[in-house]
């Protein structure tokens, strides 16, 4: 049993109605501008170019693609449209098969009707419908079942009756379950199977490296230094992913989520962006990137029960905010190579351990951790700023 690697994947890539309908994709990318000199431009495709999921021959190569790099399947947004649920995993499913499938993230605060109390009836119905939409591809199981990311666990109205008609809605239509994973730094409740990582967005465990104080404000006030400043927040991107691996053991049942770099200021134009940045203002280190992924491989083998065993990568084709692996202008293959060369050294270690030495590597990590946590130190003392560009 190995370790899976299920990569996040943007379906709006495509030229369907239905995607288009929410935004984003090709049109987004091309519209967005930098505000500030301290923003990273995002990057641009390569080897795949701007590819339409729509088209047979375009998703073939994106999914055979991911299966080079060892990836075991995407994780697709599940959206409500106002009529029903929208995955664009009808894209993909002719691709799909026991090597590799879909897992599903639920944007369940796009879903007002669960947000509030309902009638049994109509909640019923509403998850029959969910559960329709989980069943049109080939699924990427965790412990035999379909796996349903809930985005915003705490959001459900009566979340333990939420998550019951859900499971009994996967029951009725002949799936073999659901693995209920909830989006969040917090230990599992409500009945959810485990917890998942939230995004850099989401979930900071270190400091920023920019925090300006009185005097730096009167000068961004000024004019004389960059808004951003204040606005945004800048991470040094080694110390910000080591602080999430240490102590993995207090986090309970929670799996890894790996990105080779994060910034989402398409997404905040007022300010309020996360930045994740590296020595010298690069906004990818491919290097850090790939110790990252392997050794949460190697974490998620010790820490999680046998065929629970996952780490998420965000993402496969996450343009927008910088965290894509897929070969890019900027980056070319490097990025894609980091991830595809960690996750073979990941699964050769794996497999090459003998039955009943698993006690001991847990220590080897901790210690390879260590010297990535000494060796990022040394850097942010070095640079002053961990690498930012403000």
């Amino acid at each position: 049993m190995t370790v899976k690697v299920l990569a996040f994947c943007d379906t709006r890539f495509q030229s369907s109605p239905a995607a288009q309908r929410w935004g984003g994709g090709w049109p987004a990318l091309a519209a967005a501008h930098p505000a500030s000199h301290a923003h990273p431009p995002l990057g641009l495709p390569a080897g795949l170019g701007c590819y339409d999921l729509a088209q047979g021959q375009s998703a073939a190569q994106v999914v055979a693609l991911a299966r080079a790099a060892g990836i075991d399947g995407f994780v697709v947004d599940c959206r409500w449209d106002g009529a029903d649920y929208w995955t664009g995993a009808l894209a993909l499913a002719p691709f799909t098969d026991e090597t590799f499938g879909l897992a599903y993230l639920w944007r369940n605060e796009e879903d007002a009707f669960w947000c509030r109390p309902a009638g049994m009836a109509e909640r019923q119905e509403r998850a029959e419908r969910l559960i329709r939409a989980l069943a049109q591809a080939a699924p990427a199981p965790l412990a035999g079942r379909v796996v349903l990311i809930v985005d915003r666990p705490a959001a459900l109205s009566d979340v333990a009756e939420s998550i019951a008609l859900l499971r009994e809605a996967a029951a009725a239509q002949g799936l073999p379950g659901l693995y209920l994973l909830a989006n969040g730094a917090k230990p599992v409740e409500w009945g959810y199977d485990a917890a998942l990582d939230p995004g850099p967005a989401e979930w900071q465990v270190s400091s920023p490296s920019n925090r300006p104080d009185g005097f730096a404000l009167l000068e961004i006030m000024a004019g004389l230094k960059d808004s951003v400043e204040a606005q945004d927040r800048f991470y040094p991107y080694t110390l910000f992913v080591v602080s999430r691996m240490v102590r993995r053991d207090r986090r309970g049942k929670a799996m890894p989520r790996v990105f080779p770099g994060y910034y989402d200021w398409p997404a905040h134009p007022n300010g309020g962006a996360t930045l994740l940045t590296n020595h010298g203002g690069r906004p990818v280190e491919p290097y850090w990137f790939e110790l990252f992924l392997e050794n949460a491989m190697l974490l998620a083998r010790h820490t999680l029960p046998q065929g629970e065993q996952a780490v998420f990568l965000q993402s496969w084709n996450g343009w927008l905010e910088g965290s894509q692996i897929e070969p890019s202008q900027q980056e070319g293959d490097l990025v894609y190579n980091a991830a595809r060369k960690a996750i073979a050294r990941a699964r050769y270690i794996l497999k090459t351990q003998a039955p009943g030495e698993g006690a001991p590597l847990p220590e080897a990590v901790r210690q390879r951790l260590d010297w990535v946590l000494e060796a990022a130190g040394a850097i942010v003392a070095e640079t002053g700023r961990g690498g930012s560009a403000v």
